[in-house]
């Protein structure tokens, strides 16, 4: 419980003052308990942020849920690239400006907090070539374009409006499920060579009618 107080008042204190300005004495008078018992709890600065990470890693993979039981029932594919895209847009949007103290601002690598999201895409990607909707020669290089996709988009959705939510989600949504191969939550899949459009066709049909 001391613990937690203490992980909840250096969150306030980094981000209100920032990671070079924020000290140990910060925290424990947000907290409201002597210095001495924050060194209880954390020796150093330092491990004070570890401590801070790890939080952040249970708290994003607890968003993001268990992966399905092997060989036992689950959501269908589309519904968990829904659950993964909502639950990522959701923790970013809530958590961007710790996000920056505890990884921009400390100089450590975001390969750890995005770890969780990895394994259920790639966990997407398996079951797409499982289904046989998807046939991709490296499993591996796919799930690292689809996810640094959803990254990317992220990045850019923190700075928008709330009001975008339920666009961005549905977007993002189809793109990786297109990538999978699999029919959207709503039971639709864009035919292939679909977008070519009716001008196209007429197009066509122009240049035969030349000859």
């Amino acid at each position: 419980m001391r613990r937690e107080q203490i992980l909840d008042a250096a969150e306030l204190v980094l981000v209100e003052r920032g990671l070079a300005a924020a000290t140990m004495a910060d925290v424990a008078e947000a907290a409201s308990v002597a210095k001495g018992t924050v060194y209880l709890y954390f020796e150093s600065k330092a491990e004070l942020l570890a401590g801070l990470r790890a939080r952040y890693f249970e708290r994003f993979a607890a968003m993001l849920g268990d992966p399905p039981r092997a060989g036992g029932p689950g959501p269908a594919l589309a519904a968990r690239v829904e659950r993964l895209v909502a639950a990522s847009y959701d923790f970013a949007l809530a958590n961007h400006e710790l996000h920056h103290v505890l990884f921009h601002q400390a100089g450590f690598g975001e390969e750890d907090a995005y770890a969780r999201a990895r394994t259920v895409m790639a966990e997407l990607v398996e079951a797409g070539q499982a289904a046989g909707t998807l046939d991709v020669a490296d499993p591996a290089l796919a799930t690292d374009f689809l996810l640094h996709g959803l990254h990317g988009v992220l990045v850019t959705a923190t700075h928008r409006p709330r009001s975008q939510r339920r666009r961005l989600i549905a977007g993002v949504t189809e793109l990786i499920c297109r990538g999978l191969g699999v029919e959207g939550p709503g039971g639709t899949r864009r035919p292939r060579g679909a977008g070519a459009g009716p001008t196209s066709r007429a197009g066509g049909r122009a240049r035969g009618n030349r000859g």
